[in-house]
């Protein structure tokens, strides 16, 4: 784990001290829309629309290949739901990570636009969290509980996407992979503890897809 904050630290790094070595890199905001869910045991799931904000760099390479590192805000989560005693009960969270994703990218640049495919490894830090159990006869709600929710600060993993560059504008649609476990494994006997580890403890973390626009100076 430590090995994918250290690269995605010192290649975030290395792209910004490229700018002084490439005319061409291209400094920029972006934002957009996070859909995620989780395929998890014994609920149902809906999918959570969230957001994503941030800083990125655009760094071109020769043979069409760039690579664009970035630094956003990451909103991800889900709606789990199932039956219980003949009552619904439901199980919502939602984490917003510092998240560190480093596309490769590969297209041709067609003058008036460059379309492109790119991967994406990406590692985050966790920092807000809200989760809430709405039970058969209570309902509960934490803020930045982190130890007792039984929630693990740390993602990480993959996306894949395509994309679009029209002047200063660029478009892309991914979808991510979370490798990493939501359930960090503590043994904590709340309510909501008991319930992320329960339902995440096969590993299973926030899936989706992310829609980003970002605009280039």
């Amino acid at each position: 784990m430590k090995a994918w904050v250290i690269a995605s630290l010192a290649a975030l790094s290395a792209m910004t001290l490229s700018l002084n070595a490439n005319a061409q890199a291209r400094f920029g905001v972006a934002g957009g829309f996070t859909s995620s869910k989780s395929d998890v045991k014994s609920f149902n799931t809906e999918s959570v629309s969230k957001y994503h904000v941030g800083l990125t760099l655009h760094v071109p390479l020769p043979g069409w290949f760039s690579i664009q590192p970035s630094l956003l805000y990451q909103v991800k989560g889900t709606s789990l739901n199932k039956v219980l005693d003949d009552k619904d009960v439901s199980f919502d969270t939602s984490v917003g990570y510092l998240e560190v994703p480093l596309a490769v990218q590969w297209g041709p640049d067609l003058r008036i636009f460059r379309p492109y495919v790119f991967g994406e490894p990406f590692v985050g830090y966790g920092i807000h969290n809200k989760v809430t159990y709405d039970g058969t006869s209570d309902k509960i709600s934490e803020t930045n509980s982190w130890d007792d929710s039984n929630i693990d600060r740390w993602e990480y993993g993959l996306g894949l996407g395509v994309g679009v560059v029209l002047w200063k504008f660029q478009f892309s649609i991914k979808y991510y992979w979370n490798f990493g476990s939501l359930n960090s494994g503590n043994n904590s006997a709340s309510q909501i503890g008991s319930t992320v580890k329960d339902a995440f403890s096969d590993g299973r973390n926030f899936d989706g897809v992310s829609y980003t626009l970002a605009l280039l100076f």
